[in-house]
């Protein structure tokens, strides 16, 4: 029942959104010492808590192709043994500490991550500098790590989405090192060694190139000599891992990679798109969360809110130092795979040929910009954040300029670049599904090029 005098909510209109947040980053002091590691540092009071971030150019652009996986297997195999003390022994060094760690490598750049009670912090530097100056990666450990990615990747090949996921950058790029998984393949990993974990490790975990980024309860002077102490005598120069060359976008027929009995099919709309540091940035942002980047997006509310043929329908264009590709992607019924791709075309169109509204730029606008200091929370956000900014060589001033720039975004702008990016003459369509029920769906889309589920 309504209380006397309390108005009943309007649920048919849109709540108003809240005045913008002032955006409060820490303000981030640089140091380089003598060996070249560059180590960054923000003093951040109130919490007893570092986050660490030590970024490396050990991404798989600096491995053999033939070794694909490389550096992610060298990654995951960081903790696996150190002289005195095997995996098991610093598995609990890192439980007694009570610290977060986590090392990944992505196609340009590897990273060590690492989160801890700031009373801890000399500890915590010493088990990274263990890892990173120290691992010898024992030959039992590096063939059971191995396997444990081969059987990750054979696990993969039955996930249908995993699948059309890796058949699509492989029909973008090619040959090219982002037509590659970034762990590598089963015949890739299986061929990777002890000694050529360690002739990678040797070659690319060096200090100049390397940056060690410090957010936390944390002063400078600490950060200095800890890291002097423990990282100081670590030797040698990385080059940049560069970014790859860009294939010239083109359509192709529509693939169909047949998954007999499959229920849904997924479907991915392609094609390659542009660096991190393109000069139309954040309008391609404004334009993708328009398109399919929110759940209020024009694909979303078509394929699930209209038509109720998907749990969710979305866009990306995924932004890396070379040109990342832009991928729509939804599941459906299989029988609906036809219409989906037509629908997904059809908003793709729409978006080149005709003005946004009003109430669509002001939705992305809000989305993008209202919830951003909810990003910039925490310690572990705040490293990451400028990480990325490092990484992709954003200015200094990117997030805090971020907002404004969003705003300055204009409704012809967006048309622009998705008439330039989006030209569905260079549009790769992909579905894995049951071709038997699918590929009479495809009539009217082009030619079809039936492929078996390898």
């Amino acid at each position: 029942m309504t209380k006397p005098g309390i108005a009943t909510p309007d649920r048919a209109v849109r709540p108003a959104p809240a005045a913008p947040r002032p955006l409060a980053l820490p303000r981030f002091e640089r140091h380089t010492l003598g060996n070249g590691l560059r180590v960054e540092h923000a003093e951040r009071r109130g919490l007893p808590e570092v986050s660490l971030h030590l970024v490396l150019e050990c991404g798989a652009g600096a491995e053999p192709p033939r070794l694909g996986g490389l550096g992610e297997l060298t990654a995951r195999l960081l903790t696996a043994g150190t002289p005195g003390r095997d995996a098991i022994e610093m598995a609990r060094w890192l439980d007694r500490l009570g610290v977060g760690y986590r090392a990944t490598a992505g196609y340009a750049v590897g990273a060590v991550s690492m989160h801890f009670l700031s009373e801890v912090f000399e500890e915590a530097l010493d088990f990274l500098a263990a890892t990173i100056l120290d691992s010898e990666f024992p030959e039992h450990e590096v063939e059971r790590i191995r396997g444990e990615r081969i059987d990750e990747i054979e696990r993969q090949a039955d996930d249908p989405a995993t699948v059309a996921g890796l058949a699509t950058i492989a029909e973008l790029y090619g040959d090219g090192l982002y037509g590659r998984p970034v762990g590598g393949t089963g015949a890739t990993v299986s061929g990777i060694g002890p000694e050529a974990v360690r002739e990678f490790h040797g070659a690319r975990y060096r200090p100049g190139g390397a940056l060690l980024i410090a957010c936390g309860d944390l002063d400078r002077e600490r950060l200095i000599s800890a890291a002097e102490a423990r990282f100081g005598d670590w030797s040698g120069e990385t080059a940049q891992v560069p970014p790859p060359e860009t294939p010239e976008p083109r359509a192709s027929d529509l693939i169909l990679i047949d998954r007999p009995g499959s229920a849904q099919s997924e479907i991915r709309v392609a094609t390659v798109g542009v660096p991190y540091n393109t000069g139309d940035h954040h309008a391609i942002i404004v334009a993708n969360a328009i398109l399919g980047g929110l759940f209020n997006s024009r694909i979303n509310l078509n394929l699930r809110e209209d038509k109720g043929w998907t749990y969710g329908a979305r866009s990306s264009f995924r932004f890396r130092r070379g040109a990342g590709p832009f991928v729509a992607r939804t599941a459906v019924e299989t029988a609906r795979t036809g219409p989906a791709f037509e629908e997904i075309l059809s908003e793709i169109e729409t978006m080149r040929t005709a003005p946004v509204t009003d109430d669509e730029m002001t939705l992305a606008r809000n989305a993008l910009t209202l919830s951003l200091p909810l990003q910039f929370e925490t310690a572990v956000q705040i490293c990451g954040k400028v990480s990325r900014q490092r990484v992709f060589g954003l200015p200094d001033d990117y997030w805090e300029t971020y907002r404004s720039r969003i705003e300055a975004v204009t409704p012809d702008e967006v048309r622009e670049v998705c008439r330039t990016y989006l030209d569905p003459d260079r549009l790769t369509l992909l579905a894995v599904g049951d071709a038997a029920t699918a590929a009479p769906t495809l009539d009217g889309l082009g030619p079809v090029d039936v492929r078996p589920a390898s």
